[in-house]
């Protein structure tokens, strides 16, 4: 008899066993998409971190690319001033300490990201990094040769800031006679 009696008394607590493993279940579940909701809102997150991080070194890139374009200036006028200085005067100490200025300054932009673009004489005119100012009539070259270069272009940071400035070869055009 005492067989009986307990399977009488188990059975009550056998309906609330499976509500409470239906409601473990549930709790289960929700907790696993909380979790994985979690899991996307820190991958979210980290992402956005990486994003912004590129988009303020973008930001400051272009902030220093504009920086290094002003400086570019300056470069200019020491290559002027270095273009016109006399025969008789160039052992001169003065001069001397001139051009250790102009090279500390262009190692100062170089190790900044600023170098300058590969365009020589003879060269084919490249439309992506060189700029037109003056096509020079000329019939033993072909069309579109660097004849000379009136000002050197620039990248920083392998980005185009300021495009050579070049006189190139072009072909004398026919007349239209009317």
């Amino acid at each position: 008899m005492k067989s009986k009696t307990k399977k009488k008394e188990t059975k009550p607590y056998k309906g609330e066993v499976k509500k409470l493993s239906k409601k473990i279940e549930e709790i289960e579940k929700e907790k696993q998409g909380y979790l994985a909701h979690a899991q996307r809102c820190k991958a979210d997150f980290l992402n956005y971190k990486r994003e912004e991080g590129e988009r303020i070194k973008e930001l400051i890139d272009f902030e220093k690319g504009g920086w290094a374009l002003e400086l570019l200036s300056i470069l200019d006028y020491f290559k002027r001033a270095r273009d016109g200085i006399l025969e008789k005067d160039k052992g001169s100490p003065v001069l001397e300490g001139f051009l250790q200025i102009q090279r500390y300054f262009e190692d100062f932009l170089k190790n900044q990201g600023v170098e300058g673009l590969e365009t020589k004489k003879g060269m084919k005119f490249d439309p992506n990094f060189d700029e037109v100012i003056e096509v020079e009539e000329n019939q033993e070259k072909e069309e579109g040769i660097i004849l000379e270069i009136i000002q050197k272009g620039y990248k920083f940071n392998n980005k185009l800031i300021r495009p050579a400035k070049v006189k190139v070869s072009g072909k004398n055009k026919p007349e239209i006679n009317n």
